[in-house]
């Protein structure tokens, strides 16, 4: 079974040059952390790419050696371009990890990435290019990704590569969805979310600006988007808490998926409708069953 992309929870991207990289994966460092990413890509100058690999593999040979923690981290690797991918597909030992971040993701690559990656590994291809602005774009590689690839446990927004291609920063006192990446992640909600696939929410870098982040956060909700990339860790408590649901959410989830739920009903002042309301209630149910309920003990209620 599939691993779920609301699982994820705060996904935190790593540069492969760091020597905690055992602590972090093995559980130990961060015990909230639900995924990681070592990122060999942006995160690495190119004169240390030699030292990253050689990191990663040290990394590999522990995870295939040494046990880890019962709860420990999802972990994926970005390497950073297709050339590099095809080495790391070929090491006997990746398949220590449990995924790819693909990264410069697009119709023209897409088969590529399909030959070399190991099938044991879950992919998390990334919308980062100028294409992502075309809609027609996006479609076709909706279609293709049904059509010609293996499935995809989220599709990753790269926000700040999104705005690279505008010539654009992300503003320091605003969220993302002040900018024209805002218009542009509820235009692939709709590509993509109906036919069944997940995004994943940009990263949010001026981690000193919690407030902002806990604004964005429910803005990403929002949208639908599952789980968000964050590059510190004192974000992961602040996102695993924006995706607990209220106690009212809920209760109003568990009644539209009660098999004897009227066709129309009223609750909490607000009319509910289990057909067009299904997937939210269904969805609410997952989030409260991963993150709790907010202001309440999750043993107080049940969920599944």
């Amino acid at each position: 079974m599939m691993q779920s992309a609301l699982s994820l929870g705060a996904t935190m991207y790593m540069p492969a040059t760091r020597d905690d990289l055992w602590s972090v994966v093995k559980g130990e460092k961060y015990p909230q952390l639900r995924s990681v990413v070592i990122c060999l890509e942006d995160a690495v100058a190119e004169q240390d790419v030699a030292y990253t690999l050689t990191n990663l593999q040290a990394l590999l040979f522990r995870l295939a050696n040494e046990p880890r923690l019962e709860r420990h981290p999802f972990v994926s690797v970005r390497p950073r371009h297709l050339e590099m991918a095809r080495e790391l597909g070929q090491w006997p030992l990746i398949t220590q990890v449990d995924g790819m971040v693909l990264p410069k993701f697009g119709l023209d690559n897409l088969l590529e990435w399909q030959k070399i990656i190991p099938e044991s590994l879950m992919v998390m291809p990334t919308l980062e290019s100028a294409e992502t602005f075309d809609m027609v774009a996006m479609r076709e590689l909706r279609q293709a990704l049904l059509q010609d690839f293996r499935p995809t446990l989220a599709l990753r927004i790269g926000g700040n590569d999104l705005l690279g291609c505008l010539g654009l920063r992300r503003p320091v006192h605003q969220t993302i969805y002040r900018t024209p990446i805002g218009q542009l992640i509820a235009n692939l909600s709709g590509q993509f979310l109906p036919f069944g696939f997940s995004l994943s929410a940009p990263v949010f870098e001026h981690f000193s600006q919690t407030h902002l982040l806990e604004e964005e956060l429910q803005i990403d909700i929002q949208h639908g988007l599952s789980g968000k990339t964050i590059i510190h860790p004192s974000q992961i408590e602040l996102v695993h808490r924006a995706y607990q649901v209220e106690e009212h959410e809920l209760i109003e989830a568990k009644k539209i998926l009660d098999v004897n739920a009227k066709a129309v009903f009223e609750c909490h002042g607000s009319m509910l409708e289990p057909t067009t309301h299904r997937r939210w209630a269904q969805r609410i149910l997952e989030r409260a069953t991963m993150f709790g309920i907010k202001n309440a003990s999750l043993h107080l209620y049940n969920v599944q």
